[in-house]
């Protein structure tokens, strides 16, 4: 996949299937427009886009400067598009001027002039514009006016719940793992580097790895210990992970991301990691003393390593 960051690096000649919108997770529902976009390319024999935004708009529009947690990184999403076969990525800055384009603007200087594009399939949500003009109806009258093929790609459900960003972060923001990885169709990541901590999980007979995430911006779950998987150096681990203030030991006031590592003591500091979020075990607990709390730590691998041998198992079956 050929990533550009402006529309002027982009090289015409190819026709032209876009889709447009921010995809953050890339979930189910994204997935299916990209699939219909890969459709739409190879009946026109041309080529797969995607015009995607970075920072994401609502950090841009009546945001008054707060931080917009984010499902992916530019650098996830691009990754996870890569891998379900688009032709090319174009990620433009979003910035104010750009959210107050009338929408028949953007579309004639976007995705005529600059894309030349044949066929653009979109969400049945997406809008684009100022106010949002942009939106299924409006494209679709803009594609009869200048013989483009718009195809609106209807909601996707999950027993009976719209698939959406705003529901994955929502899922997550309550701990629930699980729906969000059925929504994603793959479980949450949390990613960075090994940082130094205190140590204190070590002394406590479960060394950590303390994980610097690459972004600011990046969702966290609530706080609580969960089962997770590990990708580290090329290789896979099972473990569990704490996200919190860790109160039994510590007055700190910052999120910290601790992952304990089954049956692995290597130094792994500077490290880069990739944590998949597998099922949340239980609520962040303060502890009367540093012995009641090896204890529950043992008790949390007990059951996370019972739930890593029935996932093995339902996979095998």
């Amino acid at each position: 996949m050929q990533v550009y960051h402006s529309l002027d690096s982009f090289p015409r000649g190819a026709p032209v299937a876009l889709t447009l919108g921010t995809f953050d997770g890339v979930h189910f529902g994204h997935q299916r427009i990209i699939q219909k976009t890969l459709e739409a390319a190879k009946e026109i024999e041309g080529q797969s886009v995607l015009l995607t935004f970075d920072p994401h708009p609502r950090e841009v529009i009546g945001r008054d400067g707060k931080t917009t947690y984010l499902l992916t990184t530019v650098e996830e999403r691009l990754s996870l598009l890569q891998a379900l076969g688009l032709d090319v990525a174009i990620v433009l800055p979003f910035t104010r001027d750009l959210s107050v384009l009338d929408a028949a603007v953007f579309f004639r200087e976007f995705i005529l002039r600059s894309l030349q594009a044949q066929r653009v399939v979109i969400g049945v949500d997406h809008a684009f514009g100022r106010g949002r003009q942009g939106d299924a109806a409006a494209l679709r009258t803009l594609g009869e006016e200048y013989g483009i093929e718009v195809s609106v790609i209807s909601e996707l459900l999950i027993g009976g719940v719209k698939v959406s960003s705003t529901a994955i972060r929502n899922a997550l923001k309550q701990g629930d793992v699980r729906q969000a990885r059925e929504f994603l169709g793959r479980p949450y990541t949390l990613s960075g580097v090994v940082i130094r901590g205190a140590d204190l999980g070590t002394s406590l007979g479960f060394p950590t790895a303390n994980i610097e995430l690459m972004e600011s911006n990046k969702l966290l779950p609530k706080n609580g210990v969960y089962v997770v998987r590990v990708r580290l150096n090329g290789f896979t681990h099972q473990g569990i992970m704490n996200i919190g203030l860790r109160p039994t030991v510590s007055e700190q006031m910052h999120i910290s991301l601790e992952v304990h590592i089954f049956d692995f003591n290597a130094d792994v500091y500077g490290m880069h990691m990739q944590v998949d979020l597998l099922e949340r075990l239980r609520d962040e607990i303060r502890f009367e003393g540093t012995g009641q709390l090896a204890a529950q730590i043992q008790a949390d691998i007990d059951v996370a390593r019972s739930y890593m041998k029935k996932e093995e198992q339902r996979i095998i079956d």
